[in-house]
């Protein structure tokens, strides 16, 4: 699926390194069947061409009016049928795709945010220090009127906070925060007389920032949060709480809602099961005499309804049999704090677990006898109420696959390719993992499309063929895997896009995600944002894939750059990945440098040892077109130089001694002498200190044991130490491990 571009002059942009960044985009809420004219707000932009949604194709229609550097302004047509939610944008401009940016679709009318609001109404303001902002609206005696605000969810550091007030000032009804939607809302409240009220929004600290808008929805829409089932095919009836045989259409992870009386939808998170069985937790079901059965593999789904519920299912097994069930509620919008645990057939717990970090929670089962084997499901606080919802999924342990990729937009130009570095995680599996385009135009390749057995992370290329038409597309990865070419597990490569910066250590990871960016909406991680562009006039390769860095030194790497012609402009060139940081920043561990066709990466006193991508960008410009390709390897810093005893352990009696050769491993930029400092330890004969001179590779050492010595094992302990570059290295955990057996017993007396 593509858009093509009528624009003949676009960019490439390198896989990290977006061009621009988008600070907040006005107005955020764009109505369903109109056209919005969008201004995009932030720094670093090239003019602009298109936008880049995560929303289905041909959903909007975008046209640039201007651009400057800060500025970008589009007439956006919304399709009527797009749908109504949070959804992601990037800014295509001739400097390649900004970074993703969040605003909402809503079939409520758009109106202004002025002192009076006529309803229903989706409006939208900024959050200002210090102030409320206020609103009137005229209500009926006994009207139901919803409210939401979507701030937070537009991925900012706000928190909304509406309190609605008669029209003498009194106090009616106030709400902060919801489970499920971060520091946002969305609730119901019925007035019971009619007459003017006032509804204040603020952010709930006072605080304030140009970029911290919200949108204010106000009118007859469901104000449900959850639906059950949670998983469902498309266009289905479900029941919410409070709703019952409500049609929802699935996109994208999201379910619409809408009834027949409403004046606006709602969103909520569903998907579709991978099991052809749903079971609903039926009632009373609190204990194993009215557990519900779940047939497997399977999926089941309840609602801890009142505080203390406790839901109990029970499982048919056989002896030796294995399952594996996985629970999840936070995912869905659900206030609960899940408490899963194994009860046999009289209800006696046998082992428990809750959700961690990842809001995630696995609980496997053996079966050592054919029988009845429980579950119980229930809240950690014991709490409750209707919006407490859960699924578990049960099935017999599979091999699955999670995979994420350290990059979520690129810009490749014809006949060109940009790296995706993907990385994975198996359970219950440890073959390759098979890699497959999805919902691409065929001018897209992906390779390698197999990472091998026991490999954990590759760098694939997404090439642009020659003919591709210029143009922004959504392609998907799917990993996949395959046990015995009958049973397969596929899943999403997913990314994790940087919606809003947030400094976590200047000394290694400049930006990363806030709490509230880590449920982003499934159709902005699931899928790549590409650009394809005309093809570039030079190409750029590394053509060492692998390079080793010596503590306190540099390394230095070829560069092949190959020009058309008439591009006789300069290459830029900057390194980022793992460590490195700018030369200029005093707390740099390492940094990088470069020449006309090559490349050196420094190390500083800070430096760890370990190993970790960098990625190169090289930057041409034609016109007021800049040019970006990136290309990848990996950097292993270590130490200029290792210690190893041969052998490393050894058995010696009392008053016998032996050779030990020590043996260093010097990288080839290092070549001076080596000192080695024992630990003092009583009860041993050994130097205290031995030195590997310059151009030796060994020196012996004699250890022996004095005749007092005690049986038993004693660690020689040494450290390793070195002048490189001018800088003392030292190396700590060197062992010599010596073992005294006990002396032979005495010969018996020959009997006489």
């Amino acid at each position: 699926m593509i858009r093509v571009l009528s624009v003949l002059c676009l960019t490439v942009t390198s896989l990290c390194h977006a061009q621009g960044f988008v600070e907040r985009i006005e107005p955020p809420v764009w109505q369903q069947g109109k056209t919005t004219r969008v201004t995009l707000v932030g720094s670093g932009f090239g003019k602009a061409l298109d936008l880049w949604t995560s929303l289905p194709l041909h959903a909007i229609k975008a046209t640039p009016i201007e651009s400057s550097a800060t500025r970008a302004v589009l007439d956006v047509v919304v399709d009527k049928g797009a749908p109504v939610g949070v959804a992601g944008l990037r800014l295509a401009s001739v400097d390649g795709l900004a970074n993703a940016a969040l605003f909402l679709i809503d079939d409520l009318p758009v109106r202004p945010a002025a002192g009076k609001v006529e309803l229903p109404a989706s409006l939208w303001s900024r959050f200002r220090e210090g102030e409320v902002d206020r609103y009137a609206i005229e209500v009926k005696a006994g009207q139901s009127v919803s409210f939401e605000i979507v701030g937070n969810r537009l991925g900012k550091d706000v928190d909304p906070l509406l309190t609605i007030r008669d029209a003498q000032g009194k106090f009616v009804a106030e709400r902060d925060n919801d489970a499920g939607l971060y520091f946002d809302f969305r609730f119901e409240h019925t007035f019971a007389k009619a007459g003017t009220y006032y509804v204040e929004v603020r952010d709930a600290r006072f605080m304030g920032s140009e970029h911290g808008l919200y949108v204010l929805r106000m009118g007859k829409f469901p104000a449900a949060r959850v639906a059950v089932p949670v998983s469902m095919d498309e266009k289905v009836l479900v029941q919410l709480p409070e709703l019952n045989n409500v049609p929802v259409t699935v996109v994208d992870g999201a379910g619409g809602i809408r009834r027949k009386e409403d004046e606006g939808s709602s969103w909520i998170p569903l998907d579709r099961t991978h099991f052809g069985t749903v079971t609903q937790h039926e009632a009373p079901g609190n204990t194993m005499d009215t557990a519900t059965l779940i047939k497997f593999p399977g999926a089941a789904y309840g609602v801890l309804r009142k505080p203390g519920d406790v839901h109990h299912y029970r499982l048919e097994m056989l002896k030796g049999q294995k399952l594996t069930v996985r629970a999840e509620a936070r995912s869905l919008n659900s206030p609960a704090d899940l408490e899963l645990a194994t009860v046999d057939a009289t209800g006696k717990e046998t082992r428990r677990v809750t959700e961690n970090p990842q809001e995630e929670i696995t609980l496997d089962i053996t079966a050592n006898k054919d029988g009845i084997y429980g579950l119980r499901v229930r809240d950690v606080n014991r709490d409750g109420g209707p919006a407490h919802i859960y699924r578990l999924d049960v099935s017999a342990p599979l091999a699955r696959v999670k995979a994420f990729a350290e990059v979520e937009a690129l810009s490749i130009p014809k006949g060109s390719y940009q790296p995706i570095p993907i990385t994975v995680t198996r359970s219950d599996y440890s073959g390759p993992v098979t890699l497959t385009l999805e919902n691409a135009p065929r001018w897209l390749t992906l390779t390698p499309t197999e990472i091998p057995e026991g490999v954990n992370s590759v760098v694939c290329k997404l090439s642009a063929l020659n003919d591709a038409p210029l143009g922004l597309s959504s392609p998907k990865i799917i990993a996949h895997v395959s046990t015995d070419g009958k049973n397969s597990y596929a899943a999403f490569v997913l990314t994790k896009p940087l919606i809003d910066r947030l400094t976590v250590n200047v000394d290694l990871i400049v930006h990363a995600l806030r709490e509230d960016q880590r449920r982003l909406p499934p159709s902005l991680t699931d899928r790549f944002a590409v650009q394809v562009t005309p093809a570039s006039p030079f190409t750029m390769e590394l053509p060492e894939p692998q390079l080793t860095l010596a503590r306190y030194q540099h390394v230095e790497y070829p560069i092949v750059i190959d020009r058309v012609a008439d591009f006789k402009g300069p290459i830029t060139f900057s390194a980022k990945g793992g460590q490195i940081a700018p030369k200029e920043e005093g707390r740099t561990r390492v940094y990088a440098e470069f020449g006309e066709a090559k490349g050196s990466i420094h190390s500083k006193i800070l430096t760890n040892l370990t190993k970790h991508r960098v990625e190169v960008t090289g930057v041409g410009v034609v016109g007021e077109r800049k040019i970006a390709l990136t290309r990848t390897f990996e950097l292993d810093v270590r130490s200029a130089f290792t210690v190893t005893p041969e052998p490393a352990k050894v058995t010696l009696n009392p008053r016998i001694s032996t050779k030990v050769l020590l043996k260093v491993d010097r990288l080839k930029t290092f070549d001076g002498d080596v000192e080695v400092l024992f630990n003092f330890t009583p009860g041993m004969t050994y130097p205290e200190k031995v030195v590997i001179p310059r151009g030796q590779t060994s020196v012996e050492m004699e250890i022996g044991v004095p005749l007092d010595r005690m049986p038993g094992r004693v660690n020689l302990n040494f450290t390793s130490s070195g002048l490189v570059s001018g800088f003392e290295e030292e190396l700590r955990g060197g062992r010599i491990e010596v073992d005294v057996p006990k002396p032979a017993p005495p010969p018996k007396p020959a009997k006489k």
